[in-house]
This record gives structure tokens, sequence and C-alpha cells, in this order.
């Protein structure tokens, strides 16, 4: 596909910017590439080409393959590998939006999804191939506008509301399944910055009291048992995809002793750091060789 005209008034445009709300990119990685990254706004994952693993929070090794695409909230830390190469088109949203006029996400909440329920990921229907083809085209020939990556991210979203189930919905919106406002947004963007809820309270100048109300209100839980959650989620993913000692993911999760990090992983992962990484190690080599 040949280039958009008039390159010079296109790149020119204020709309023209990377710095926007709504953006859209595909991403190439070569094979045998290992790589480790922070979402930073609400962010879709469409795999084009290839296959990789990805791990985050308590899933380890989800493999993603051409006609895969998953969701992941502000945020979540990754790490990802592919062997042979993966070309991944990426949507990130960095507002509030709706997947049509008429139906909120919100209102997915209604829909039955186990509160044990890990984020889906969803295979890429015919209808949405189209919708691919023609816009990885007019990437490629720098169609790089704002306005028309809004429009893009707009369709994407009305494609799915008319041709998935809301129980498939709801299993792929599951990691931000929650009051949407400039508040989740600022939960989900700080939440690693903080180790404890009067921490997170005073960097958004507020009351602890207020704060746990607001917090109530938004995510359906208190703080203290959603950080708790949290911190467990981040201290299984450190454990199971870095070769950090022990001793130094402890200090970093505010641990004032090693015993005392043990105690904490067996009391709420189930066992001690040194058996939970041999067993997934281990289960990992199984799964790989296999």
């Amino acid at each position: 596909m040949n280039n958009v005209l008039y390159t010079a008034e296109n790149q020119a445009c204020s709309t023209n910017k990377q710095e926007t709300n709504f953006f859209i990119e595909v991403k190439r990685r070569p094979s045998i590439t290992e790589w480790t990254d922070t979402i930073q706004a609400t962010e879709v994952m469409i795999i084009l080409e290839g296959n990789m693993h990805i791990s985050f929070d308590f899933t380890l090794h989800k493999e993603l393959h051409a006609g895969n695409m998953m969701l992941f909230a502000p945020g979540t830390r990754f790490k990802a590998e592919t062997k042979k190469g993966v070309s991944i088109l990426v949507l990130r949203i960095r507002e509030n939006f709706r997947l049509c006029s008429h139906f909120s996400l919100n209102q997915l909440k209604e829909v039955a999804v186990s509160a044990e329920e890990k984020p889906a990921s969803l295979c890429v229907k015919q209808v949405l191939q189209t919708y691919i083809q023609g816009l990885t085209a007019n990437l490629k020939g720098s169609l790089l506008c704002t306005e028309y990556m809004k429009l893009k991210t707009e369709e994407f979203f009305l494609l799915l509301r008319a041709y998935y189930t809301k129980e498939e919905l709801a299993a792929f919106f599951y990691p931000i399944l929650h009051e949407s406002s400039s508040f989740t947004e600022f939960i989900l963007q700080n939440y690693r910055k903080v180790k404890k809820v009067n921490e997170f309270a005073q960097l958004y100048a507020c009351s602890l009291s207020n704060f746990d109300t607001k917090f109530k209100k938004a995510f359906g839980v208190s703080a203290y048992k959603w950080m708790k959650k949290k911190r467990v989620e981040l201290i299984y993913h450190e454990i199971n995809t870095t070769q950090k000692a022990f001793r130094q993911i402890a200090e970093e999760q505010g641990f004032l002793s090693l015993p005392q990090f043990s105690d904490f992983c067996k009391k709420n992962l189930g066992d001690s750091p040194g058996r939970i990484r041999k067993r997934v190690s281990t289960f990992h080599k199984k799964d790989t060789n296999s």
C-alpha cells in the first residue's frame, strides 16, 4: 500500500502525535528474544504472526499464538519470550471507554464471572481479521493520525460488542471490571510505588478514611485487601520469572528479614520461596521438553 498523500501536512498536523489517549502500533520481536515491561495504560495485544509465552501476576508461561488477543490492566508487570519470533498489534487506551454508546464495561459485571477466574485470551474471529488487515495496511502506509487511531479503537470495541458473547467479553475484560474513573487509573498506575495503604492515601493527598471509602466504592474491596493480593501476585511473579536472590525480593517488598519473607510466602502461597521456584522451574522444563 502506498504512503498517504500530503505527507508533510500529515506530519505537521497537531493530531498526528504519539502522546495520545488512543495509540496503535505493531511491535516485532525477533527469534530467541526475552523481554520485560510494565503496562502503563489499558492495553490489548493481538498476535499477528508467530507465538510467545507471557508471565504476569499468577499466570506463568501462558502461550499466545497468531489469532489470539489478550487485555492487560495498567500496572501489570510481565515477562515474555519468543523462540521463533512474534509480531504483535498493540492497542493502548488511556481514558474511559465504552463498548458502544448503549453498553458500558460496568454492565459486564452483571455477567457471572468467578472471582478466581484468570484473565482470558480470545480468538480473533474473521470479522476482526478483516479489520486488522485494513488497519495494519494503513499503519504501514504511515496513516498515524490521532483521529484515525481513535476511530479504529472505537471500531474495535464495537466489533467485540457485536460478535462476542457477554460471557466471552466478561472474561476478556476481567482485569479492568471495576468502576472506571481517574481515581482507578491513579491506583493502577501507582500501586507499585507504595507498600502500605496510608502511604497510598498520602500520595493521593487524601485522609486514610476517605481514601479507603473511595477505594472500596471503586474496587469493591478494602484497599488493604486489594493491595495485599497485588503484593502476593508480585512476589509470586518475582520468584518465578527472575533470578533475583530471595533476600533482594524480600528487601524490595519491605520485609525486615528473610524468615519473615519466607513465612509470608508459606502463609499466602502455600510454600517457601525456594520450593515455589524449584517446583515451577521443574514444571516449565518438562513442559518445554514435551
